[in-house]
């Protein structure tokens, strides 16, 4: 008969040093737990966003162009956090589903402006109290005060970081 050899549990222990290769632990990692966090919010809106067959990305665009009257693509490829290319394709397919209309700019024939129909108005109002409802749920999760400074710091910590060039050099947003 064969024994089986105990398995031992491993342990590991959290501490604030580096690693031996002098990193920050991973779990102390500022993108991975920004990563996860903004996952998490993900989770609580990706379904019903599904529901009406847009992304993520695309609910981004439309509700920057909710708040403007119209923009050309590099306005809301800033605005959104997303690559030109990207905002691009995005638009096309919005446009193809007629949420979206692109026309061309009467001050430079080189740009096009970007403005939502009347149908992705109405779309955009069919989905806004969906969407309060889910931000309403991380409030109550999260707590009121608790997202309130959240918001602040990383209000804060965006403007901290975009206010001088790191010494060791940095991307420009568009590079990420």
């Amino acid at each position: 008969m064969t024994q089986r050899r105990k398995s031992t549990p491993v342990t590991i222990v959290a501490t604030n040093t580096p690693t031996a290769s002098n990193m920050r632990r991973f779990d102390q990692s500022l993108p991975m737990t920004l990563l996860k966090a903004h996952e998490a919010v993900l989770r609580t809106f990706i379904p019903h966003l599904r529901a009406h067959d847009l992304s993520t990305q695309q609910w981004r665009v439309m509700r920057a162009l909710a708040e403007s009257e119209s923009l050309d693509v590099s306005e809301l490829a800033s605005a959104c956090s997303l690559l030109r290319p990207s905002v691009s394709r995005i638009v096309q397919n919005l446009e193809g589903r007629e949420i979206l209309r692109r026309q061309p700019c009467h001050r430079d024939s080189r740009r096009s402006l970007v403005s939502i129909t009347p149908y992705g108005r109405r779309l955009i109002e069919e989905i806004a109290p969906e969407s309060e409802a889910r931000y309403q749920y991380i409030e109550t999760q999260f707590g009121a005060e608790n997202l309130a400074g959240l918001y602040e710091l990383l209000n804060e910590l965006i403007a901290a970081l975009d206010s001088a060039a790191p010494p060791f050099g940095a991307l420009d947003a568009e590079d990420l």
